[in-house]
C-alpha cells in the first residue's frame, strides 16, 4: 500500500512522540528506583573489567564503563543510561525494519509493539542488564541478515560485492552479540533453519562462511578467559542448562510460559499467533521474507521451552526470539488497517496495539505503584517462622540509601570507640547481596566486600576476594544479615572467627510500616583462613 507524502511524515512524527515519552518516562523511573541485584552486580564488571566473567561475557561491562566514563559519573540514572538509550534507539531500528519488509506503517506499528513490550520497554530499555547490548546488536543482525539473504540476495540491485557484505556485517554484529550473552548463538542457528528449508543455494556462498568465522572470531576474550580460568563459565552455563538430576518438572515448563507471556506482552502474544494462523490465507509478507522471520525466532523460543521440562529457567532467556515476531505482527497489522483513505491525514491505530500498549500502563503503574506503597500486599497473621519482606519483589530495589545511613553511623561510631576499624572490609555469601552492600556502602566508604561460599554462590566476588587479597588471620568483618536472606551466616562467621555479636538492627519503613529488617553482625578477629573454594578462584 502506498502512503501519501503527509501521512509519512505523521508517522514519522508519532514515532519522535513515541521514542521522546517512552524515553521520558523510562528515564523517571531509572532515576527514582534504587538498583535490583543484577544490576548491582554488573556494576561490578565495570569496577572489576576483564575478558569475561563466570556469569556472562564482557559488553555489559563496557557498555557500563563507556557510558558512565568509566565509573566517573555515579547514582543508577548513569548506571542506567545505556539502557535508556539503546531502548529509544532499538525502537528506531525496529521502525526500520519494519519499513524495509513491508512499509512505514509496518514499522510504525512495530515500533508501538516493542514498546509495548514489558521485556523491551522494561527490562531491556530501562534497567541495566546483559540483555541491554545484546538487544542492539542482536536486532543490527536481522537487519543485515534481512538485507544478505533476502532483499539483497533476491534483487540485487547494488553489486555482488556490496550485497554479500550484508552477510559480513551481520556476522560481526553478531559476534557483538554474542559477546553480550551466549545466546546470541542462536541467530546462526535461525539462519541454518532459513537456509536448509528455503534456500539451499546460499549454502555454495563462501560470504556466509567468512560472516561465521567473524562472529567466532568475537568470541576470542571469552575462549582466552575460560582457557586461563578452567573453563569456569561454560562449565557454570552448562549446569544451569543441562540439569536433569531431577527429570522432567511440568512447574518449570509453565513459568516458562507463562513468564514469556509477562515479559513480552500477553496481547503482543496473541496478536503474534493470530499473525501465524492467518498467513496462509493473507500473505502479508513474501515467503522467504515470513520464512527468514519465523526461522530467526524459532530456534531459540524451542530450545528454552525444552530446557524448561528440566531447569527452571528466565523467561528474558528467550525474548530476544521475539523480534522478528514483532514484526511478523506488524505486518500482519499493517495489512488488515490502512492509514485513512481519500486523501484524510490521519493513522488508524488498530485496537489490538491500544490493548497492547494500555496493558504495558497498567503493569508499569502497579509495579511503581507497589514499590512506593506496597499496596499489594496483604495484611495476614503471619506464621512465627515467617521473614518480612520475603514476599514482595519489589523490596529488592528498596530501602538501600537508608540501611547505608544508618550503616554509616555505626560504623563511624565502632571506629570512634575501637571496635572495629576503617580497613574493616563487608563480609557475604551470596553474589546478590555483596554487589549491593558494595555499590551503597562500601564504595562510598572507601571499603571493599569479600565473600565466603562456593562459586555458583558467590560468582564474581571469589575473583574480587581474591583481587583484594583474600583473607587474613586476625581480620574483622561487618555482616550483614536481610530478613529476606534465606539462611543466616552467622553459623559461617563462628566458624572463622573469634567472636561474633549483633551490633545493630535496622528496619526499613514504607509509608512507616516496617517492610524490611537488617541485623549489622561484628565478626572479630578472623582465626581460620577459609578454604580457597569458599573464598577464591585463581589459576
Amino acid at each position: 500500500m502506498k502512503i501519501s507524502k503527509e501521512n509519512e511524515s505523521l508517522l514519522k512524527r508519532y514515532l519522535f512522540i513515541l521514542i521522546g515519552v517512552s524515553a521520558l518516562v523510562r528515564a523517571l523511573i531509572a532515576y527514582f528506583l534504587d538498583l535490583g541485584n543484577n544490576e548491582a552486580y554488573y556494576w561490578t564488571y565495570g569496577l572489576y573489567p576483564d575478558m569475561s566473567h563466570l556469569d556472562h561475557p564482557p559488553m555489559i561491562g563496557w557498555f557500563i564503563q563507556l557510558f558512565t566514563v568509566n565509573l566517573y559519573f555515579k547514582g543508577e540514572i548513569f548506571l542506567r543510561l545505556a539502557s535508556i538509550v539503546i531502548g529509544s534507539l532499538n525502537t528506531w531500528i525496529i521502525f526500520i525494519l519494519g519499513r524495509r519488509i513491508k512499509n512505514e506503517l509496518t514499522g510504525f506499528y512495530a515500533a508501538i509493539l516493542y514498546t509495548a513490550s514489558i521485556y523491551c520497554s522494561v527490562f531491556v530499555g530501562t534497567f541495566i542488564n546483559p540483555d541491554t547490548p545484546q538487544s542492539l546488536f542482536y536486532l543490527l543482525s536481522i537487519y543485515f541478515l534481512h538485507e544478505g539473504l533476502i532483499v539483497k540476495y533476491e534483487v540485487c540491485n547494488e553489486s555482488k560485492i556490496l550485497c554479500r557484505l550484508s552477510l559480513v556485517l551481520a556476522g560481526l554484529f553478531i559476534g557483538l552479540a554474542l559477546l553480550s550473552k551466549y545466546s546470541s548463538i542462536f541467530l546462526w542457528a535461525g539462519v541454518g533453519v532459513y537456509i536448509l528449508s528455503s534456500d539451499r543455494k546460499m549454502l555454495k556462498e563462501p560470504f556466509l562462511y567468512v560472516a561465521a568465522a567473524i562472529s567466532l572470531l568475537f568470541l576470542f576474550p571469552v575462549l582466552y578467559w575460560n582457557y586461563t580460568n578452567g573453563f569456569a563459565s561454560f562449565s557454570f552455563q552448562g549446569a544451569r542448562l543441562l540439569s536433569a538430576e531431577n527429570g522432567i518438572n511440568l512447574k518449570f515448563l509453565i513459568g516458562e510460559v507463562t513468564g514469556a507471556f509477562i515479559y513480552n506482552n500477553p496481547v503482543n502474544i496473541i496478536i503474534t499467533i493470530a499473525a501465524i494462523f492467518s498467513f496462509k490465507k493473507r500473505r502479508f509478507l513474501s515467503d522467504s521474507q515470513y520464512g527468514l522471520l519465523l526461522s530467526l525466532a524459532l530456534p531459540i523460543i524451542f530450545f528454552f521451552l525444552i530446557v524448561s521440562l528440566f531447569t527452571d529457567t528466565m523467561p528474558h532467556w528467550s525474548a530476544p526470539g521475539y523480534f522478528t515476531l514483532i514484526l511478523i505482527s506488524a505486518a500482519y497489522l499493517a495489512s488488515r488497517y490502512e492509514i485513512q483513505k481519500k486523501g484524510t491525514k490521519g493513522i488508524i491505530l488498530p485496537s489490538p496495539l491500544r490493548y497492547s500498549l494500555s496493558l504495558l500502563i497498567i503493569a508499569t503503574a502497579l509495579g511503581l505503584s507497589q514499590y512506593f506503597t506496597g499496596f499489594l500486599n496483604i495484611e495476614l497473621k503471619q506464621e512465627k517462622e515467617y521473614k518480612i519482606g520475603s514476599t514482595d519483589f519489589t523490596l529488592e530495589s528498596y530501602g538501600w540509601d537508608k540501611l547505608a545511613d544508618e550503616f554509616n553511623i555505626l560504623r563511624e561510631s565502632d571506629i570512634a570507640s575501637g571496635k572495629m576499624t576503617a580497613n574493616t572490609f563487608i563480609l557475604s555469601s551470596l553474589w546478590s547481596d555483596a554487589s549491593h552492600y558494595d555499590y551503597y556502602i562500601a564504595s562510598t566508604n572507601n571499603m571493599v566486600v569479600k565473600t565466603i561460599g562456593p562459586l555458583n554462590e558467590t560468582r564474581k566476588y571469589a575473583w574480587i576476594t581474591d583481587k583484594l587479597g583474600s583473607f587474613k588471620i586476625g581480620e574483622s568483618a561487618y555482616y550483614i544479615e536481610s530478613s529476606r536472606d534465606k539462611k543466616s551466616m552467622t553459623e559461617v562467621g563462628s566458624h572463622y572467627f573469634k567472636n561474633v555479636e549483633l551490633a545493630k538492627t535496622i528496619y526499613i519503613k514504607r509509608l512507616n510500616q516496617p517492610v524490611l529488617r537488617f541485623k549489622i553482625f561484628r565478626f572479630k578477629q578472623l582465626s581460620i583462613i577459609p578454604e580457597r573454594e569458599l573464598c577464591s578462584f585463581t589459576k
